[in-house]
């Protein structure tokens, strides 16, 4: 024992040198890659903590453990998430283990560890806190994380080399059969406990056997639940999906069990303790026999009930497996009512674990996005036999002479009421002859724009607009390998080659054969003349739109805010085609967000961005975020100091982002902003209409910031599908005869007024309260380096 100690102790402090390195050697696998170091620690830690008879019934015994398997899951599964919060959350573990250590060193000195030894380690993590915040502020997340977790690994390798030798227990810590499991009752010894005991292991086998027929009936029914109402059948990464689901609803039974049940059932047995104890007394005495049967059955009962409990609970400190398994039993009826009601309750991206799938969809494709999107660019060049100018140009008609419009929607699919409150809106907007066209600027289809889902949050939310319809994708698009998106907004002969190329990157292992891309055709095609939607005229998920005087350029970003080198070298074939003429571009991500610059940290992303700004790009719109909002910046460019209009129109459908309009910065990155809707508007909504089993959220929210986290990051727990509605899209008027471009904000009850705004700086706003928000633009500035802004 004390061998395999000692070598589990140099593997850990082998692997923090590890840690330290990672950084470096894998790039930007790093965190997933460290995220194996506190996995291990945290097996290793509960493993020492169950196997010593001094420590499993210490419950402080087991925050390491569990504390490390938090970091271990965080850094996994959410590394491109927000890089703050990883770091946030680990300094946070860091700081908390160590006090934890430090306190338990006082308070079990004589039965633990010797005190020196955990006030050093517990030292030792809040050191590692400290150190691994200054390295976070002053060079960067990774090389933070990777110190940190190398002293963590290191310091926990050096507990297990000096920590004394861990003794074998009997599973009863020296009770005997005739004890009651729980010592607080003050009963002692008697040999009515022996029976109830011997009673309990001998129905045992029968009652886990029930249990486990049970379990398993139950999971039979969640899975077919959650089938139908994933309708997963268009791939095998969706017929994982209700897989996926069921695993999240185990993680719901955990975390109710752990969080909400058992503290429950802990404290009414704190409470309810003197009554079980007279009723054992009045049980030990055989006064019981002198009770009518109902009364005297309902005591026994009870009593017996509440033995289990207690000898359950005994087992689960001393076994992680039973604990494990005592965890999901307590949670399992409340994480099946969830399952069953979360469609009346309202939809949360958190509270329902079918959408929970969309994060394993992120995690299996957000590297591949650039390959993908490459291999199926060059296959579609291929096959037009096309290497020049205009290969991804698409000509919506009647726009190269005299003034017309156009419209730019964000986020919209979701397929519910808050996309639904805009249809009249832009279906209205479409009936003028103006209106040439209309671009979705990221997420057509949540929550992994699958194919199955486009009738319902596509078609039909945008059946009766007659004109042509484009798109790029957003995150939530690519999570199926974009193959939903290529075959509806490709042309039907391009959408064949971009689908085949796919699966040829990834080396025909996939179910994506040619007849399911003939099917995937074939259907978007039905679709698209059933309701007559004029889609799929695009040869690529990027794509721009020419005339003699106005650009627009569609820019893809995937789901990690970046370009490959086909896309990279069109856009700057296209930055040189279109100078001389008024630049907008629509790009997948923002770079403004919530008053902050979002490049910042990001190379690649702020490359983007930065090329765009130096070619004279003058405005610049994204979606993603689910909001809208706007700001002005004065920047230098290869023609001179000129200002830059900034907007992020996600506001289309999809739930609010209410992390801008709570967590506004006192300083924002930009002077001039301005944003939809306002604080106090999302704070009255909130107000009203959070349900009960959500107001402790909200409340969280209003008092603490959400700390440690960010509001941003609790979004998607408030999506009311309810009046009043805040969603929005922009329209955008080509007016040549005024030498002007008008960006107009409308929302679910007509165009915006500046009243509904939250307005940074009047240079941002101008207007009156009562007039409709119009930003306007110079086509043709009268004098380089400033234009007129933003007025009414």
């Amino acid at each position: 024992m004390r061998l395999g100690r000692t070598l589990v102790g140099i593997a850990l402090i082998a692997a923090s040198l590890v840690a330290l390195a990672a950084p470096i050697t894998t790039g930007i696998w790093s965190l997933q890659f460290l995220a194996l170091l506190p996995l291990l620690i945290g097996l290793t830690e509960l493993r020492r903590t169950v196997s010593d008879a001094n420590l499993r019934y210490r419950p402080s015994a087991y925050a390491t453990g569990i504390l490390a398997l938090a970091v271990a899951m965080f850094l996994y599964l959410s590394p491109s998430l927000a890089a703050t919060g990883v770091v946030v959350l680990l300094l946070s573990l860091l700081v908390l283990d160590g006090v934890s250590k430090v306190a338990g060193a006082f308070v079990y000195s004589r039965t633990g560890p010797p005190w020196l030894v955990t006030i050093v380690n517990g030292g030792v993590n809040l050191v590692l806190a400290f150190v691994g915040w200054l390295l976070w502020r002053r060079i960067g997340v990774d090389v933070a994380v990777g110190f940190a977790l190398a002293g963590y690994t290191a310091a926990a390798g050096w507990r297990l080399l000096l920590s004394r030798t861990i003794g074998s227990t009997d599973g009863n810590d020296g009770e005997t059969a005739n004890n009651h499991p729980d010592p607080r009752l003050g009963l002692g010894e008697h040999a009515l406990f022996g029976a109830v005991r011997e009673s309990r292991v001998a129905g045992e086998a029968a009652t886990r056997q029930s249990e486990l027929y049970w379990f398993l009936a139950i999971g039979a029914v969640l899975f077919a639940v959650h089938l139908g109402r994933m309708q997963s059948r268009d791939t095998w990464l969706g017929l994982v999906s209700p897989i996926v689901a069921i695993v999240g609803d185990i993680v719901m039974a955990i975390l109710l069990g752990a969080f909400l049940v058992l503290p429950v059932r802990l404290l009414w047995r704190r409470v309810s303790r003197p009554v079980e104890r007279r009723f054992w007394k009045i049980r030990l005495s055989g006064h019981d026999r002198q009770m009518d049967p109902l009364p005297r059955r309902i005591m026994s009962e009870w009593t017996d009930a509440r033995f289990s409990f207690s000898e359950s609970l005994r087992r689960a400190r001393a076994s992680l497996p039973s604990a494990a398994f005592f965890i999901v039993r307590l949670g399992l009826p409340l994480a099946i009512l969830f399952v069953a009601v979360n469609p009346i309750w309202g939809f949360s991206w958190y509270f329902n674990t079918e959408s929970w799938a969309s994060g394993f969809y992120q995690k299996v494709t957000e590297l591949r996005v650039d390959r993908w999107r490459e291999g199926m660019v060059d296959a579609v060049a291929r096959s037009y036999d096309a290497k020049g100018d205009g290969l991804f140009e698409v000509a919506p008609p009647g726009i190269e002479e005299g003034d017309f419009s156009f419209i730019v929607i964000g986020d919209p699919g979701e397929g519910d009421a808050s996309q639904y409150s805009l249809v009249d809106r832009y279906l209205k907007l479409g009936l003028r002859d103006d209106v040439k066209f209309l671009i979705i600027s990221s997420d057509v289809i949540y929550p992994a724009g699958a194919m199955t889902d486009y009738e319902r949050n596509f078609y039909m939310p945008f059946k009766g607009f007659t004109k042509p319809i484009y798109a790029i994708p957003g995150n939530h698009d690519w999570f199926d390998a974009l193959e939903g998106f290529n075959a509806n907004f490709l042309q039907p002969y391009a959408a064949r080659y971009a689908l085949a190329a796919r699966a040829d990157v990834d080396l025909n292992l996939t179910s994506t054969d040619s007849a399911r891309i003939g099917s995937l055709v074939a259907r978007a095609d039905r679709l698209r003349n059933l309701y007559e939607i004029r889609n799929g005229e695009q040869r690529a998920p990027y794509f721009e739109i020419q005339t003699h005087d106005f650009a627009l350029l569609a820019i893809d970003t995937g789901i990690r805010r970046t370009i490959d080198d086909r896309q990279r070298q069109w856009l700057e074939d296209v930055l040189r085609r279109s100078q001389d003429k008024f630049i907008m571009a629509v790009v997948g991500h923002p770079k403004y967000a919530a008053g902050q610059d979002t490049s910042i940290g990001d190379q690649e992303f702020s490359e983007l961005y930065a090329m765009l700004e130096n070619a004279g790009v003058r405005v610049l719109m994204a979606g993603d975020t689910h909001a809208f909002e706007y700001y002005l910046q004065d920047r230098d460019s290869d023609s001179g100091r000129r200002p830059i209009h900034y907007f992020m129109n996600g506001g289309g459908g999809a739930y609010l982002s209410i992390g801008g309009a709570l967590d506004w910065p006192a300083d924002p990155d930009v002077a001039a902003w301005t944003y939809y809707p306002s604080s106090d508007t999302i704070r009255t909504k909130l107000d009203d209409e959070t349900p009960p089993w959500k107001r402790p959220f909200w409340q969280w929210i209003k008092r603490f910031g959400a700390w440690p986290i960010s509001i941003e990051t609790l979004s998607g727990m408030f999506d009311f599908n309810q009046a009043p509605f805040y969603q929005s899209f922009v329209e955008v008027r080509v007016e040549r005869s005024l030498n002007r471009i008008v960006f107009a904000l409308h929302g679910a009850n007509g165009p915006v007024r500046w009243r509904d705004m939250e307005i940074g700086q009047d240079e941002a706003s101008g207007g009156r309260a009562d007039e409709a928000v119009e930003f306007v633009v110079e086509m043709k500035m009268a004098e380089a380096g400033r234009a007129a802004g933003a007025t009414r």
